[in-house]
């Protein structure tokens, strides 16, 4: 995983703790069908690990982040919807909204720092 911003460092929640426990949680599943599978979930898992160092980076506009976010966002459902022939619905369904609660908390978080440094707060 990426060596960006941890957000734990300025009292926020630790998303990359809570991107590995998604990880774990899940990479059996992908891992049973092969080698090419698990690699796929690992590319999405560091596509979100990147997503978190973009929202970290203090020089990138947050328009950028948003559109970033909203690109990550479909490319899990798509993601989800292509392995939920292998894996089953529901087990990709609990995959995608883990993912996204993830990237709704560390949106919503990283905004809030935004909006609050750029009001001097």
């Amino acid at each position: 995983m990426g060596e960006g911003f941890v957000p734990a460092v300025y009292g926020g929640p630790d998303f990359r703790r809570l991107l590995r426990d998604v990880e774990d949680r899940y990479s059996g599943a992908f891992d049973e069908l092969g080698p090419g599978t698990i690699q796929d979930f690992k590319h999405m898992i560091d596509c979100v690990d990147a997503f978190l160092d973009l929202l970290a980076d203090p020089k990138t506009d947050f328009r950028v982040k948003l559109m970033d976010y909203g690109k990550l966002r479909m490319d899990v459902l798509e993601f989800c919807r292509f392995y939920a022939s292998w894996l089953g619905n529901p087990l990709m369904e609990q995959l995608m909204a883990k993912i996204y609660e993830l990237l709704e908390e560390a949106i919503s978080w990283w905004g809030g720092r935004e909006v609050y440094g750029g009001m001097g707060v």
